[in-house]
């Protein structure tokens, strides 16, 4: 199965690449093809220099160097004291990473990259302490030699004979800004003979060994094409990152296994991938019949995994039986183009179809270019999961001696009725495979066949009731009939483990599927965490912990058991949690956006597998898994786990993303809001202040000419044009209360019947000619609402009735109490609202006749306000016809509840 989204590391790393430059540190290598060429003496005059220019400069970590001319550059540098750790009784000397990233320099000089720390730290390796630094925005000169480079591990200890034991990735050098200090050999040993690098015992040692001058001709010969290909790398990912389609580029494949040669395998391919610029990709085919557990030496094939991830490898797991088949479909499919295997001596030696695998593949694809690596290493032949199939258990032993019983009875029942002695062979040949599918162990395969020849024997040959048989082609009957029963009880167990098999990727596959479809039901981040780590518990059947990030902070957890161990097993493995160790990792986890915990190189001695939740670039949460040292999680595990939390951060992240969605469009429909409030300004204020001024103006200059009949009607119009004002005021005080983009409700329960009496209070005019009333039913109502502007929804309905319902109508307001809600009806018997109108009533500027030009009067504002104000409420306002004629505005809202306690 080839997954083909990416893991979280390489999501992490993705991330990592995508930040602004000056965001990340900058890492430069003065890269050396030996000890003495002047490593650390040029970064120290490197820096130097730089500290000339003004840049803050502290050396972190420098070797000891007996060398006067390197000590003198060390002057008028800022040093950190080295950390001393005791660990089984010495003191070593290390990197003090934390007081480095307290100091928070531009620059920071660490010297030989590729050392092991000290266990009780962080990071096993060096390197892993200035990731982390370059992380947090600080620059890294260190120093390393080319024999240290992973992929060249196995080239440098065929050179020289010598096996180098610390190792860095090659992506490390790829990334990073190479200075080769390069001197010539010859050089180089005068200054070995005259003390500058060794003592003199040593320095006499090594002439012998690891310095002779043809060793170091061809190590400055690898340093020298190893910085040329660091170089064209940087080029062509330059040309690719203005042009896609700058060549076309390679694919190389290698198998992975748990052989000893593997990792010489796996670094002959990384470097053909480097020097062809192409892909690399690493197959792992797992027999399927094969479990997880009787796998041989999978510490080994761990590391073997492990290793092509850090030489830029993807990792691909497929299950197949034929793996020269499975390598052959994968190359086809994949459109690889250069394959790599490994030819050991053993397997020179054995000449078995294992051994062909290379002529086997060359059958499937003639066009496929095959490099063999030969390598003499050699293991002892392990065969994995023998022991299990070759001892007997007593029930296995119980089950065949019922099994033939009831074969033998019915053999006997068929002899005594004159059937053939073939169809008694049949029976026994049945009883084989009933006996291989109820039993464990392919040894009892060879047990039941060897005991139906010898039951079959003793019973129906002559001379019945011995063992001895006197007709010679019985002997003959007898080898058929066992190679029969085993064969047939041999592909039975066969089909019953490849059942078995495929019923755990078939479960684990399901897994997977249900993870995506119950994270894209869920309606909550809560909802998310929920369902996404019930689905990693039901994977690694391990109990887990989510650990809820903000600003790099816990600032919760929640642990999931599993119902695979007892109540007392979860209770102490919750307890491991809540240390204050783990705690710090998960901090460190969240702060540096990476994998840690056990299994990895950072904290590998913590209790648990710590994976973090990215969402928009800030860690949401930290997932924390309780694996064990003794039975890590499988690879293959390993990548449905990465698929899934790969799910899980989607899931969060469309989550986060549809909030912001919500809240832009909210935004969206304030500001849409504030721009018909102010048209509603220009339109709903204009013509009555124009009446008000013209009938002012008229009493002003011609008041002694107009009889009293036209100075009250003035006046009337005067005072009818101002209660309009009065009344838009009242609806532009009530929007006035949106604030930030937000309106500050006030809710809380309210006695329906004064909030009505108010709204009637504001509403009815002193020359009312309309039949206002109001009913509620119970008397006694409480519903939950901000008083102030539901009283502006009564009224603005109410005023809208009395200017659109001819005199002597009647209006009456009705609240009726319903199952969750109290129902608001607002009934007239005018003449009613055209249906046409009814779809955009509430939309702005929409009168109960036309679009509103300057016409006064209307449906204009108000409504409008109203149906923004319930939906507030959570509520919505509704209009339909009243029979026999007229118009209901009707709304619901939740009930209230008062606490007469308080």
């Amino acid at each position: 199965m080839e997954d083909t989204r990416p893991s979280p590391e390489e999501l992490l790393t993705r991330m990592k690449q995508n930040e602004v430059d000056r965001n990340t540190g900058k890492l430069k290598i003065f890269l050396g093809y030996a000890a003495g060429v002047g490593k650390t003496y040029a970064m120290l005059e490197a820096a130097q220099q730089a500290k000339s220019l003004g840049t803050d400069v502290v050396v972190g970590y420098i070797e000891q160097h007996p060398r006067p001319e390197t000590t003198a550059l060390l002057e008028g540098l800022d040093r950190i004291p080295a950390r001393r750790i005791s660990y089984k009784g010495k003191i070593f000397k290390e990197l003090d990473i934390d007081a480095i990233i307290k100091r928070n320099p531009e620059l920071v000089l660490i010297d030989e990259l590729a050392h092991t720390n000290v266990p009780t730290m962080r990071h096993i390796k060096r390197f892993g302490d200035v990731e982390e630094l370059l992380a947090r925005g600080i620059n890294v000169y260190t120093t390393v030699n080319i024999q240290h480079i992973e992929s060249l591990h196995d080239l440098v200890e065929e050179i020289t004979g010598v096996k180098v034991r610390e190792h860095i990735p090659d992506y490390i050098i790829d990334h990073a800004h190479i200075k080769l200090v390069d001197i010539e050999p010859d050089e180089l040993i005068e200054r070995l003979n005259q003390g500058k690098i060794y003592q003199p015992k040593q320095a006499e040692k090594a002439l012998k060994l690891f310095f002779r001058k043809e060793n170091l001709v061809a190590l400055r010969e690898v340093a020298l094409r190893r910085a040329a290909d660091t170089i064209f790398h940087h080029k062509i990912q330059q040309k690719n990152s203005v042009d896609p389609c700058v060549h076309v580029e390679e694919h190389i494949l290698v198998g992975i296994s748990s052989s000893p040669t593997n990792a010489k395998v796996i670094r002959t391919a990384a470097r053909l991938a480097q020097a062809l610029h192409g892909k690399f990709t690493a197959l792992y085919v797992q027999r399927i019949e094969e479990s997880e557990s009787n796998i041989a030496y999978p510490q080994r094939l761990q590391q073997h995994i492990k290793l092509t991830e850090q030489l830029g490898g993807h990792v691909v797991i497929v299950q197949e039986n034929d793996i020269a088949e499975a390598i052959a479909n994968y190359a086809q499919i994949s459109g690889v183009t250069e394959l790599v295997i490994g030819r050991t001596a053993m397997k020179k030696k054995w000449r078995g179809p294992y051994s062909k695998i290379g002529d086997k593949i060359n059958d499937y694809m003639p066009n496929l270019s095959i490099h063999i690596v030969p390598d003499e290493e050699n293991e002892p032949i392990r065969f994995s999961g023998v022991m299990p199939q070759i001892q007997l258990e007593w029930l296995d032993i119980l089950k065949t001696v019922i099994v033939f019983g009831c074969v033998s009875l019915i053999g006997l029942f068929f002899f005594a009725n004159g059937l053939k002695e073939s169809n008694i062979i049949t029976i026994y040949i049945l009883g084989v495979l009933i006996i291989a599918t109820w039993t464990n162990g392919w040894i009892m395969s060879i047990i039941s066949s060897l005991m139906a020849v010898l039951t079959f024997n003793f019973l129906f040959t002559e001379p019945r009731f011995s063992f001895e048989a006197y007709r010679p082609d019985y002997l003959m009957t007898f080898i058929i009939m066992f190679l029969s029963g085993f064969i047939t009880s041999s592909l039975t167990r066969k089909v019953k483990a490849q059942a078995v098999a495929a019923v755990r990727k078939s479960y684990r596959m399901e897994v997977l599927l249900e993870t995506n479809r119950k994270l894209q039901h869920a309606k909550s981040v809560n909802e998310i965490i929920n369902e996404g780590m019930s689905q990693i518990i039901k994977l690694v059947e391990r109990p887990a912990v989510f650990f809820k990030i903000d600003n790099n902070l816990i600032v919760n957890s929640v642990f999931f058991k599993t119902n695979s161990m007892t109540d007392l097993e979860n209770k102490e493995i919750a307890t491991l949690f809540d240390n204050a160790s783990e705690r710090g990792v998960v901090t460190w986890a969240a702060s540096n956006l990476h994998i840690a915990g056990m299994t990895t190189d950072i904290f590998p001695e913590a209790q648990a597998y710590y994976l973090p939740i990215v969402s928009g670039g800030d860690v949401k949460g930290i997932i924390g898994i309780a694996l064990s040292k003794e039975y890590p999680l499988p690879e293959f595990e390993r990548h449905i786990l990465h698929a899934i939390i790969n799910d899980f951060s989607f899931a969060i992240d469309k989550w986060y993303l549809q909030k912001i969605n919500q809240v832009v469009a909210r935004e969206a429909e304030l500001e849409q809001m504030r721009a018909d409030l102010l048209r509603a300004i220009s339109h709903d204020l204009r013509t009555p202040l124009t009446s008000i001024s013209g009938n002012a103006d008229i009493l002003l200059t011609n008041g002694e000419r107009i009889n009293n009949r036209e100075k009250e009607q003035l006046y009337q119009d005067i005072y009818n044009n101002s209660k309009w004002l009065v009344q838009m005021v009242e609806n532009l005080l009530a929007v006035s209360r949106l604030e930030d983009g937000h309106f500050a409700l006030e809710m809380q329960p309210e006695l329906v019947e004064d909030v009505i009496q108010e709204a009637l209070q504001h509403s009815v005019p002193l020359n009312n000619t309309h039949k206002i009333s109001y009913h509620i039913v119970p008397e006694l109502l409480f519903a939950q609402m901000d008083a102030r502007l539901i009283i502006q929804v009564i009224i603005n309905i109410i005023d809208n009735a009395l200017t659109y319902t001819p005199s002597g109508s009647e209006i009456t307001l009705k609240v009726v109490e319903g199952h969750n809600d109290i129902n608001f009806s607002i009934i007239d018997n005018g003449p009613g609202i055209e249906d046409s109108l009814k779809t955009k009533l509430f939309n702005p500027f929409i009168t109960g006749k036309e679009q509103r030009t300057d016409s006064r009067r209307g449906l204009g504002l108000g409504l409008a306000l109203c149906q923004t104000i319930l939906k507030l409420h959570g509520s919505e306002l509704t209009v339909m016809d009243n029979d026999p004629t007229g118009t209901i505005f009707s709304f619901p809202l939740k009930k209230g509840a008062i606490n007469f306690n308080e």
